[in-house]
């Protein structure tokens, strides 16, 4: 076939000559749209970018080949493979594949490929096993065709070591092996902690930088681990096609879900994992009912407190402070950016402005009454913003509820540590506002030097705690906070110091302002309950004994 003439598209796939003459390849996507699978300026050079390095594996299995420019050169970097399997979705292409392939080596070739254009899923050739082989993807292959890549991107990761995983009813009294994919996210090192001080071995997936390569990263961490558990916080390190979690399901692997924020924003557009091989865990009870709807096996996981941050909570010049508010304005861009996924109309806004008010009233009920908000403002939204609509709410009262608790603490002397442009933007140029402080560093320092710590939940949360109510005890320092149903769970009554509301939240701190001692028992008391019953540890733990059945523990 010459470089110069176009090949016919008589199965979805178009041949032609690129600018710098090397032959390029278009084919039809299954959502009907063509795709070019090279550049069109300079595919070998392209290639670099899809070329496998040294690896130990004995089989190469190049999952998409294209027209195979990078097939030569990831041979040449692994001598010692002996045998290719060629995984692709066009016949045309993976003959062409093949034959560069046979230029120059003299290995054994295999080619799953349908017979006809569209012929299903032909087999994987007998006798693989996950653990031998290596899978290389061709990124625009796969794109062209996701869930025909995903079947064998599941079948690659799990072929030859399918069946019941180790035996769940021994997990108690030894170190188990839990992975956890990593993206320095919001608790996710806190749950590692917790998991090391009882003495299981974490093994961390890092996908930080590589979002869109969750499923090749899991496929090649279960080539060398076979996992007891596996957690994500927030569906984080998990691929929206759900080609990870069915990996899970097919090995016998749990997947723990530890949704720390709302879930029903964390779940839109993902493909839920399977409900059979899945436990999810709630730090908000409101949200109980909706997952367990879904099939999922639910429970109520609050969050806890890291107690390596202890070591850094020293009292400090810098952060002293008598009253104090760590956190965002909320001011800056997070609300603009949910605002542009829905019509922001004058009639909009009024329903908003007007909801935001009710929502604010309604704590404790909120989140039944932003249910019917979005119902009735459904007649000014398109069906899919309402789900934005009602996260702008959300975010909205509770920015608004912020910035009006806070102001009224402005006259005892409230200094803001972190946001300090967006706190200015909100209270003027004269408050006291200082730079962010480090989570783990610097924040432990904040609590312990200043009097009072002030605490505002977000209305997202009818019912849990924030990280704060733990953190703050623990590092040694008094903690004022609005009261929240939980509380009465977690802490005794002379453990916690609350405010009713806006309207009492200055006259109640400046009652602790003035009793030093009160402020030391109650912190006291409530930094010893934080270390008896609320850690990352007694929360990793609780978490391993539902989702596998008995206490695991190191003996």
């Amino acid at each position: 076939m010459s470089a110069e003439q176009p090949e016919a598209p008589s199965s979805g796939v178009r041949i032609m000559p690129g600018r710098r003459g090397h032959p390029t390849a278009l084919v039809m996507g299954e959502d009907g749209i063509e795709t070019c699978l090279h550049s069109l300026y300079d595919p070998i050079r392209e290639a670099g970018s899809f070329v496998a390095g040294p690896v130990d594996a004995a089989v190469l299995v190049f999952l998409g080949t294209g027209l195979g420019y990078h097939l030569p050169r990831s041979l040449a970097n692994n001598p010692h493979v002996n045998r290719v399997i060629l995984v692709e979705r066009h016949p045309e292409l993976a003959e062409l594949a093949a034959a560069r392939l046979c230029q120059g080596w003299n290995g054994r070739i295999e080619v799953v490929t349908p017979s006809t254009p569209g012929g299903g899923f032909p087999p994987v050739p007998e006798a693989l096993d996950a653990a031998a082989l290596y899978v290389v993807p061709h990124p625009p292959s796969l794109r062209a065709h996701p869930a025909w890549y995903d079947h064998y991107r599941i079948l690659l990761a799990t072929v030859g070591r399918t069946g019941p995983a180790a035996d769940r009813t021994q997990a108690a009294g030894r170190p188990l092996t839990i992975l956890v994919p990593f993206e320095a996210y919001y608790v996710q090192r806190e749950c590692i902690h917790g998991l090391e001080s009882l003495g299981h071995r974490v093994v961390v997936l890092d996908c930080r930088g590589r979002e869109g390569d969750e499923a090749s990263l899991f496929g090649e961490a279960l080539r060398g681990e076979r996992p007891d558990l596996v957690l994500s916080i927030n569906m984080r390190g998990l691929d929206r096609r759900g080609v990870a979690a069915q990996m899970l399901r097919r090995l016998g692997i749990p997947l723990a879900l530890w949704f720390v924020d709302s879930p029903e924003f964390i779940l839109y557009g993902e493909a839920l994992p399977p409900a059979d091989g899945c436990h999810v865990f709630l730090w908000e009870k409101s949200y109980l009912p909706a997952v367990a709807a879904q099939g999922y096996r639910v429970s109520h996981l609050p969050l806890a407190a890291d107690v390596r941050l202890a070591g850094a909570a020293r009292v400090e010049e810098r952060f002293s402070a008598g009253l104090s508010f760590v956190g965002n304005s909320l001011a800056s861009g997070f609300l603009a950016r949910l605002a542009v996924k829905f019509p922001v109309t004058a009639q909009v806004m009024a329903f908003a402005g007007e909801a935001v008010e009710r929502i604010i009233a309604a704590r404790g009920d909120q989140l039944q009454l932003v249910d019917q908000l979005v119902a009735e403002g459904g007649r000014f939204l398109p069906d899919d913003a309402r789900l934005f609509f009602r996260a702008y709410l959300l975010h909205s009262a509770t920015s608004a509820y912020r910035t009006r608790l806070l102001g009224q603490l402005l006259p005892l002397g409230l200094t803001f540590f972190g946001d300090p442009d967006g706190w200015r933007k909100v209270f003027g140029s004269a408050i006291d506002a200082r730079p962010d402080v480090n989570y783990f560093r610097e924040t432990p320092a904040v609590y312990a030097s200043s009097a009072v710590n002030v605490n505002a939940t977000s209305l997202q949360m009818p019912h849990t705690v924030n990280q704060r109510v733990f953190d703050v005890p623990l590092c040694g320092g008094f903690l004022l906070t609005d009261r929240q149903g939980a509380l009465g769970e977690l802490f005794a009554e002379n453990e916690v110091a609350l405010y009713d509301g806006i309207s009492d939240v200055a006259e109640t701190a400046q009652c602790y302002l003035e009793r030093e001692g009160l402020r030391r028992e109650i912190a006291e008391r409530a930094r010893r309950r934080v270390l008896g019953e609320h850690t990352y540890g007694h929360r990793m733990r609780k978490m391993i004994a539902e989702v596998l059945g008995a206490a695991a523990r190191p003996a």
